[in-house]
């Protein structure tokens, strides 16, 4: 018997309460599944993107909703899946995810894009303990 997961599109922020974070603000978990999502849609349809998700949580165990806990593995599996053109779309989601978030982003090619990704999650983190101290 599937899962609901695997019986339907995928959508990555289903499931996550945007509560959990102060004042409604998207954690970082949503943003950054969300936006990888995004390019992997816009590249390549709804469709293989959901059968690419659904893939990744079945053989890897990424889940979406806990995104930061497989960010190595969520790297290494789209350089498998994209070979050399893992780099533009990682680029992409991670420019995405900076964006969404309201943050500048200093991009250089020379730099691992799973460093960007750990600093995003610290720095959305930060944000979420500032906001809750006031």
């Amino acid at each position: 018997m599937k899962n609901d997961f695997e019986n339907k599109p995928h959508t990555p922020s289903e499931g996550v309460n945007s509560s959990e974070t102060p004042k409604g603000q998207i954690g970082f978990d949503q943003l950054l599944s969300d936006s990888f999502d995004e390019v992997l849609t816009d590249a390549l349809g709804s469709r293989i993107s959901s059968i690419l998700w659904r893939q990744w949580s079945k053989s890897l165990g990424i889940n979406p909703e806990k995104l930061s806990n497989h960010l190595p593995e969520l790297f290494e599996s789209i350089r498998t899946v994209f070979g050399t053109g893992y780099r533009t779309v990682g680029e992409l989601a991670i420019r995405r995810a900076y964006a969404k978030a309201n943050l500048p982003l200093d991009y250089s090619s020379n730099r691992p894009l799973l460093e960007y990704a750990q600093e995003l999650k610290q720095i959305l983190a930060n944000r979420t303990k500032t906001e809750a101290n006031k």
